[in-house]
């Protein structure tokens, strides 16, 4: 009779030891698929984001060099002013949810994001605003690299025209025809904005460059427009 009440009570024992692991594991999985939700990301945390390629950038992509060390720290100081300690041109937006990061502390911007591709490979775009335009360099991530392809044009091969950005019609005859001398003569820069929702490129040029800064024959406002690029079936179409 004792040895079944012993027996009985190691069993119980047994199940209860047991019952508590698997509740530690319900935990942790439960812990690991809400960091997942407050990264924006549908697997578990391993997935890459933008963070993590933020990190695999050389140091030259930067306007200002920054050592895969100070981005770590940057990436933990958004939003703060000691930030500024670290570098001069901190992070000032880290969407991971949409994979879009943008630095300031600087006239014309840098940004970056990526585009998911069907073969798991992700196309990933770096955007430094300079005077004379933006600089664009292009990268795909796999499998933990970052390969630079330098002849990989963002947007594709697009034959621009004045009228692209610019309506004319609101132009004075003057204006008009030194605007058309101008972009004729390639005497203008043209800027990308990446997107940080959606996956279009929204293209522009400097209209107050265009016009050689000249104020007498500024260009309205109203009168300037932008180019939109849009990712279909991973190709650029307008």
């Amino acid at each position: 009779m004792k040895s079944k009440i012993y027996l009985i009570a190691f069993l119980a024992i047994l199940f209860s030891c047991t019952g508590e692991n698997q509740k530690g594991a319900t935990v942790e999985i439960s812990g690991t698929m809400k960091q997942n939700e407050i990264a924006g990301e549908s697997t578990y945390a391993t997935a890459v984001n933008i963070k993590d390629i933020f990190l695999l950038l050389p140091d030259d992509a930067f306007p200002e060099a920054i050592s895969v060390a100070n981005r770590k720290l940057l990436l933990n100081s958004i939003g703060e002013d000691k930030a500024y300690d670290i570098s001069s041109t901190p992070i000032d937006v880290c969407d991971v949810k949409n994979g879009y990061l943008s630095l300031t502390g600087m006239q014309f911007g840098w940004e970056m994001c990526y585009w998911n591709l069907k073969d798991s490979r992700k196309l990933v775009a770096i955007n430094n605003g300079t005077e004379s335009g933006s600089e664009i360099r292009t990268f795909f991530y796999q499998n933990g690299k970052l390969t630079e392809d330098p002849n990989y044009r963002l947007g594709g091969n697009q034959n621009y025209k004045l009228t692209d950005f610019i309506n004319v019609s609101q132009l004075s005859a003057d204006t008009r025809k030194f605007a058309e001398k101008q972009f004729a003569k390639g005497d203008y820069a043209i800027y990308y904005k990446l997107p940080q929702t959606g996956t279009s490129i929204k293209v522009s040029i400097d209209a107050y460059q265009l016009m050689d800064y000249d104020e007498a024959r500024e260009i309205p406002y109203e009168a300037i427009k932008e180019v939109t690029l849009k990712w279909n079936n991973e190709k650029w179409e307008r």
